[in-house]
């Protein structure tokens, strides 16, 4: 399985559940601000990216965002109440 891409960015209270719920997994990741404009630049220029969250009138991105496998995950994992844990143990291939 590949190691997922956690895209995050400063005062994400979603980023920083999602980081510390990988963390207590002891689940490797790699974690990328969605403000580095290196990065940023590499996602325009991603045709998954660009269907997912562009359309016309420009790009929205909700962080989290998790890149696994070429595929992007993003309200999938939230609920009302926060992560929704069943389905990130799924994602992540947690027991």
């Amino acid at each position: 399985m590949q190691v997922p891409i956690i895209i995050t960015k400063e005062d994400c209270h979603r980023c920083h559940e999602l980081v510390g719920w990988l963390k207590e997994h002891d689940l490797e990741y790699i974690e990328r601000d969605i403000d580095d404009e290196e990065f940023t630049h590499k996602l325009l220029h991603d045709d998954n990216f660009l269907k997912t969250f562009c359309d016309a009138d420009g790009c929205v991105v909700n962080t989290p965002v998790v890149i696994m496998n070429g595929k992007y995950w993003f309200k999938e994992l939230w609920g009302i109440s926060g992560l929704r844990e069943k389905e990130a143990k799924k994602l992540f291939g947690v027991k």
